[in-house]
């Protein structure tokens, strides 16, 4: 009669303890080689995550190492900002695309001084809607089109989260907050360039190595959005993510026509969805006079556009 009982010793990797009554070498051997493949199963699940966690925070560490350069720059914290006073014959509007999933409610409540254009995407019922289409650009080309003779002097074009990093990790002002973004925001300034776009931080977008490789906009898009008198820029750049503020005597500056020509180019391509979209991302700078790559010094333009300059 043979009695065997084996021990993984409390976790330790490759360490098995036998102890053997009455066995042979032979079942000593079987019992040793079962504790090792408990053990290497239990190593190779470890290793497995260990590998995973790397991957992610390696993600997280290259994504939040350009969130602390402008940290650093603009503060982390919303506490204490001081809002731009409302100079007499700055009407503004914001435009903003919505889910009816989103909460929209801060736009009312946190920015009265400004004129509200909410746009559903997928409720037809609403008062404003359009297709959910080509992302955020649909709507704003819409709304372009659609009030183009009665246009306010400044136009804010956001998306619909007011703020957190997980949604507005592109909204680089204090707290990632839209509403200090509009509420510091530097009306004159915009009056002067035309076209200011809200994001100051120059990644992702216009680090050199992704300009060399853009891909959203080739010599065939490039002909079907803006036609064959233009030629497609050897290099096209700008900081992300599509949120923007124009003058009114900017948007004016281009037809009626070529703004319905841009939405039904959203509206009729093939592209898909995400695609056309960020071939938008791409246009919204020089379709409002800019050069093919604007990229503003960052710490020059948290001073130009929100007052955020180096004492």
């Amino acid at each position: 009669m043979k009695t065997i009982r084996w021990i993984d010793g409390d976790g330790d990797c490759g360490k098995v303890v036998v102890v053997v009554l009455d066995t042979t070498v032979t079942d000593v051997a079987v019992v040793v080689a079962k504790g090792n493949v408990k053990v290497m199963k239990r190593a190779t699940k470890v290793a497995i995550i260990a590998i995973v966690l790397f991957f992610n925070l390696l993600f997280i560490f290259f994504h939040l190492r350009n969130l602390f350069t402008v940290f650093d720059i603009v503060g982390a914290s919303i506490d204490g900002y001081i809002p731009r006073p409302v100079k007499e014959g700055q009407d503004r509007a914001v435009v903003i695309p919505h889910m009816q999933s989103e909460d929209i409610s801060w736009v009312e409540e946190y920015l009265p001084d400004w004129q509200s254009f909410i746009y559903s995407v997928d409720n037809p019922d609403a008062e404003l809607h359009t297709p959910n289409k080509g992302h955020e650009s649909i709507v704003y080309l819409t709304y372009i089109v659609d009030n183009y003779d009665k246009l306010p002097s400044t136009i804010a074009f956001l998306h619909a989260h007011q703020y957190g990093w997980w949604n507005a990790w592109h909204t680089d002002v204090p707290g990632h907050d839209n509403v200090v973004s509009l509420n510091t925001l530097n009306l004159d300034f915009v009056q002067q360039q035309g076209y200011v776009n809200l994001r100051c931080a120059l990644k992702p977008g216009c680090i050199s190595s992704e300009l060399a490789h853009n891909t959203h906009v080739d010599a065939e898009i490039w002909s079907q959005v803006f036609g064959n008198e233009t030629q497609v820029p050897d290099e096209i750049g700008a900081t992300c993510c599509a949120q923007f503020a124009v003058s009114r005597w900017q948007v004016l500056r281009r037809k009626r026509e070529e703004y319905i020509h841009y939405r039904d180019w959203v509206l009729q391509t093939e592209l898909p969805d995400r695609k056309s979209g960020r071939v938008m991302e791409y246009l919204w700078h020089i379709i409002f006079g800019k050069d093919a790559v604007h990229c503003p010094d960052p710490e020059q333009c948290y001073c130009d556009v929100y007052g955020r300059c180096d004492d």
